[in-house]
Protein backbone atom coordinates (compact mmCIF):
# COMPACT_ATOMS: atom_id res chain seq x y z
CA UNK A 1 0.00 0.00 0.00
CA UNK A 2 1.42 3.42 -0.90
CA UNK A 3 0.61 7.03 -0.15
CA UNK A 4 -0.66 8.71 -3.29
CA UNK A 5 -1.22 12.31 -2.28
CA UNK A 6 1.70 14.71 -2.65
CA UNK A 7 -0.06 16.84 -0.05
CA UNK A 8 0.79 14.22 2.57
CA UNK A 9 4.54 14.56 2.00
CA UNK A 10 4.21 18.31 2.07
CA UNK A 11 2.29 18.09 5.32
CA UNK A 12 4.96 16.02 7.03
CA UNK A 13 7.71 18.27 5.69
CA UNK A 14 5.88 21.25 7.08
CA UNK A 15 5.38 19.42 10.35
CA UNK A 16 9.11 18.83 10.65
CA UNK A 17 9.76 22.54 10.11
CA UNK A 18 7.01 23.62 12.48
CA UNK A 19 8.01 21.28 15.26
CA UNK A 20 11.77 21.42 14.73
CA UNK A 21 12.17 25.05 15.74
CA UNK A 22 14.78 25.77 13.03
CA UNK A 23 13.96 29.00 11.31
CA UNK A 24 10.66 30.03 9.83
CA UNK A 25 8.49 28.09 7.39
CA UNK A 26 8.79 29.32 3.78
CA UNK A 27 5.04 29.93 3.70
CA UNK A 28 2.29 30.75 6.16
CA UNK A 29 -0.12 28.10 7.40
CA UNK A 30 -3.54 28.76 8.78
CA UNK A 31 -4.30 27.64 12.33
CA UNK A 32 -6.51 24.85 10.95
CA UNK A 33 -3.71 23.60 8.66
CA UNK A 34 -1.28 23.58 11.60
CA UNK A 35 -3.78 21.63 13.69
CA UNK A 36 -4.12 19.03 10.92
CA UNK A 37 -0.34 18.60 10.64
CA UNK A 38 0.21 18.36 14.38
CA UNK A 39 -2.68 15.90 14.74
CA UNK A 40 -1.29 13.59 12.07
CA UNK A 41 2.26 13.85 13.42
CA UNK A 42 1.16 13.01 16.96
CA UNK A 43 -1.05 10.18 15.70
CA UNK A 44 1.78 8.61 13.68
CA UNK A 45 4.29 8.84 16.54
CA UNK A 46 1.83 7.29 18.99
CA UNK A 47 0.69 4.51 16.65
CA UNK A 48 4.15 3.28 15.69
CA UNK A 49 5.90 3.79 19.05
CA UNK A 50 5.33 0.24 20.26
CA UNK A 51 7.43 0.78 23.39
CA UNK A 52 5.07 3.42 24.72
CA UNK A 53 1.66 2.01 25.54
CA UNK A 54 0.28 5.14 27.12
CA UNK A 55 0.66 7.49 24.14
CA UNK A 56 2.70 10.68 24.20
CA UNK A 57 3.02 11.06 27.97
CA UNK A 58 6.54 11.85 29.23
CA UNK A 59 8.05 9.60 31.86
CA UNK A 60 10.78 11.05 34.09
CA UNK A 61 13.06 8.07 34.69
CA UNK A 62 14.68 9.84 37.68
CA UNK A 63 11.43 9.41 39.60
CA UNK A 64 11.04 5.72 38.77
CA UNK A 65 12.37 3.48 41.49
CA UNK A 66 14.39 0.46 40.46
CA UNK A 67 12.33 -2.68 40.57
CA UNK A 68 13.28 -5.26 43.14
CA UNK A 69 15.51 -7.92 41.59
CA UNK A 70 13.83 -11.24 40.95
CA UNK A 71 15.22 -13.86 43.27
CA UNK A 72 15.79 -17.46 42.32
CA UNK A 73 13.06 -18.45 44.77
CA UNK A 74 10.59 -16.12 43.04
CA UNK A 75 11.51 -17.49 39.63
CA UNK A 76 10.79 -21.02 40.78
CA UNK A 77 7.43 -20.12 42.28
CA UNK A 78 4.44 -20.26 39.96
CA UNK A 79 2.34 -17.13 40.29
CA UNK A 80 -1.26 -17.84 41.29
CA UNK A 81 -4.01 -16.85 38.89
CA UNK A 82 -6.36 -14.26 40.34
CA UNK A 83 -10.10 -14.14 39.82
CA UNK A 84 -9.54 -11.30 37.34
CA UNK A 85 -7.22 -13.35 35.13
CA UNK A 86 -7.89 -14.79 31.71
CA UNK A 87 -10.98 -16.90 31.26
CA UNK A 88 -10.49 -20.61 31.79
CA UNK A 89 -10.03 -22.77 28.71
CA UNK A 90 -12.90 -24.98 27.65
CA UNK A 91 -12.61 -28.54 28.95
CA UNK A 92 -10.16 -30.51 26.84
CA UNK A 93 -8.68 -27.43 25.13
CA UNK A 94 -4.92 -26.93 25.23
CA UNK A 95 -3.25 -23.58 25.87
CA UNK A 96 -3.34 -21.42 22.74
CA UNK A 97 -6.24 -23.40 21.30
CA UNK A 98 -9.16 -21.55 22.86
CA UNK A 99 -12.05 -21.40 20.44
CA UNK A 100 -13.04 -17.98 19.15
CA UNK A 101 -16.05 -16.47 20.87
CA UNK A 102 -18.83 -14.90 18.83
CA UNK A 103 -19.73 -11.37 19.89
CA UNK A 104 -21.06 -8.11 18.48
CA UNK A 105 -18.91 -5.06 17.80
CA UNK A 106 -20.62 -3.26 20.63
CA UNK A 107 -19.96 -6.11 23.05
CA UNK A 108 -16.25 -6.01 22.24
CA UNK A 109 -15.55 -2.31 21.67
CA UNK A 110 -18.53 -0.39 23.02
CA UNK A 111 -18.19 1.67 26.20
CA UNK A 112 -20.66 3.01 28.74
CA UNK A 113 -21.22 6.08 26.54
CA UNK A 114 -20.13 5.05 23.04
CA UNK A 115 -21.88 2.42 20.94
CA UNK A 116 -20.21 0.82 17.92
CA UNK A 117 -22.09 -0.38 14.85
CA UNK A 118 -21.25 -1.75 11.42
CA UNK A 119 -22.49 0.37 8.50
CA UNK A 120 -21.46 -1.67 5.46
CA UNK A 121 -18.67 -2.55 3.04
CA UNK A 122 -17.45 -1.35 -0.34
CA UNK A 123 -14.68 -2.02 -2.87
CA UNK A 124 -12.28 0.82 -3.72
CA UNK A 125 -8.99 1.10 -5.60
CA UNK A 126 -7.97 3.83 -3.16
CA UNK A 127 -9.23 5.42 0.03
CA UNK A 128 -9.26 9.19 0.60
CA UNK A 129 -9.61 10.72 4.06
CA UNK A 130 -10.90 14.30 4.29
CA UNK A 131 -9.52 15.14 0.79
CA UNK A 132 -5.93 15.57 2.00
CA UNK A 133 -4.70 12.01 2.62
CA UNK A 134 -5.09 8.96 0.39
CA UNK A 135 -3.80 5.42 0.14
CA UNK A 136 -3.73 3.21 -2.96
CA UNK A 137 -4.13 -0.54 -3.02
CA UNK A 138 -1.16 -2.57 -4.27
CA UNK A 139 -1.01 -3.74 -7.87
CA UNK A 140 -3.47 -6.56 -8.43
CA UNK A 141 -5.35 -5.68 -5.25
CA UNK A 142 -8.39 -3.65 -4.26
CA UNK A 143 -9.54 -2.42 -0.88
CA UNK A 144 -12.42 -4.05 0.92
CA UNK A 145 -13.47 -1.11 3.10
CA UNK A 146 -15.56 -1.77 6.19
CA UNK A 147 -17.26 1.28 7.69
CA UNK A 148 -18.30 1.71 11.32
CA UNK A 149 -20.15 4.31 13.37
CA UNK A 150 -19.03 5.41 16.83
CA UNK A 151 -21.95 7.14 18.54
CA UNK A 152 -21.76 9.00 21.83
CA UNK A 153 -25.15 8.39 23.43
CA UNK A 154 -24.28 10.34 26.56
CA UNK A 155 -24.70 13.96 27.56
CA UNK A 156 -20.96 14.64 27.91
CA UNK A 157 -17.96 14.27 25.61
CA UNK A 158 -16.55 10.73 25.70
CA UNK A 159 -13.09 9.31 25.03
CA UNK A 160 -12.83 6.35 22.68
CA UNK A 161 -9.54 4.47 22.56
CA UNK A 162 -8.82 1.40 20.44
CA UNK A 163 -5.13 2.26 20.03
CA UNK A 164 -4.02 0.95 23.42
CA UNK A 165 -6.10 -2.23 22.95
CA UNK A 166 -4.04 -3.12 19.84
CA UNK A 167 -6.74 -5.19 18.09
CA UNK A 168 -5.75 -7.25 15.04
CA UNK A 169 -8.52 -7.77 12.46
CA UNK A 170 -8.86 -10.38 9.72
CA UNK A 171 -11.49 -11.04 7.06
CA UNK A 172 -12.12 -14.37 5.40
CA UNK A 173 -14.13 -14.38 2.19
CA UNK A 174 -16.50 -17.12 1.11
CA UNK A 175 -13.93 -18.40 -1.39
CA UNK A 176 -11.23 -18.69 1.27
CA UNK A 177 -9.27 -15.47 0.81
CA UNK A 178 -7.84 -14.19 4.11
CA UNK A 179 -6.60 -10.65 4.64
CA UNK A 180 -5.42 -8.70 7.67
CA UNK A 181 -6.41 -5.07 8.15
CA UNK A 182 -3.96 -2.58 6.66
CA UNK A 183 -1.59 -0.69 8.93
CA UNK A 184 -2.18 3.00 8.18
CA UNK A 185 -1.95 6.49 9.65
CA UNK A 186 -5.56 7.26 8.84
CA UNK A 187 -7.21 9.10 11.70
CA UNK A 188 -10.35 7.11 10.83
CA UNK A 189 -8.54 3.77 11.20
CA UNK A 190 -10.82 1.80 13.54
CA UNK A 191 -8.00 -0.47 14.73
CA UNK A 192 -6.11 2.55 16.11
CA UNK A 193 -8.93 5.05 16.65
CA UNK A 194 -8.24 7.35 19.57
CA UNK A 195 -10.13 10.55 20.19
CA UNK A 196 -12.93 12.47 21.84
CA UNK A 197 -16.48 12.08 20.54
CA UNK A 198 -18.76 15.02 21.40
CA UNK A 199 -22.00 14.29 23.22
CA UNK A 200 -24.75 13.17 20.87
CA UNK A 201 -22.46 12.96 17.82
CA UNK A 202 -21.32 10.09 15.59
CA UNK A 203 -17.83 9.61 14.17
CA UNK A 204 -16.92 7.38 11.24
CA UNK A 205 -14.19 4.76 11.34
CA UNK A 206 -12.94 2.29 8.74
CA UNK A 207 -10.91 -0.87 8.28
CA UNK A 208 -9.07 -1.51 5.00
CA UNK A 209 -8.33 -5.01 3.72
CA UNK A 210 -6.54 -5.79 0.45
CA UNK A 211 -8.15 -8.56 -1.59
CA UNK A 212 -7.59 -9.60 -5.24
CA UNK A 213 -8.90 -6.99 -7.69
CA UNK A 214 -10.74 -9.74 -9.57
CA UNK A 215 -13.57 -9.04 -7.14
CA UNK A 216 -16.20 -6.94 -8.90
CA UNK A 217 -18.62 -6.74 -5.98
CA UNK A 218 -18.37 -7.03 -2.22
CA UNK A 219 -17.91 -10.74 -1.43
CA UNK A 220 -19.48 -12.59 1.43
CA UNK A 221 -17.04 -12.50 4.32
CA UNK A 222 -16.58 -13.03 8.04
CA UNK A 223 -14.68 -10.71 10.37
CA UNK A 224 -12.57 -11.76 13.34
CA UNK A 225 -10.35 -9.93 15.80
CA UNK A 226 -7.52 -10.96 18.08
CA UNK A 227 -7.14 -8.75 21.16
CA UNK A 228 -5.66 -9.24 24.59
CA UNK A 229 -4.88 -12.87 23.84
CA UNK A 230 -8.52 -13.57 22.98
CA UNK A 231 -10.00 -14.36 19.57
CA UNK A 232 -13.48 -13.15 18.65
CA UNK A 233 -15.71 -13.89 15.68
CA UNK A 234 -17.61 -10.65 15.11
CA UNK A 235 -21.31 -10.84 14.35
CA UNK A 236 -21.99 -8.08 11.80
Amino acid sequence: MKISKIKTMAAFTAAAMLLGGCGEAPYALTENEQDIIVSYAAHVVTKFNTEQERGLGYVNMDTVEDADPVTEEQEDTEAPVSDGGAAALPEGAAAGEQAAQTASLNDIFGTESVSVSYEGASLRADYVENSYYAVDADSGKTFLVLTFSLTNNGTEDAEFDNLTKMPSFEVTTADGVKASSELSVLLEDFSAYQGTIPAGETQKAVLLFQIPDTATEVPEFSLSVMMGGMSYQIAL
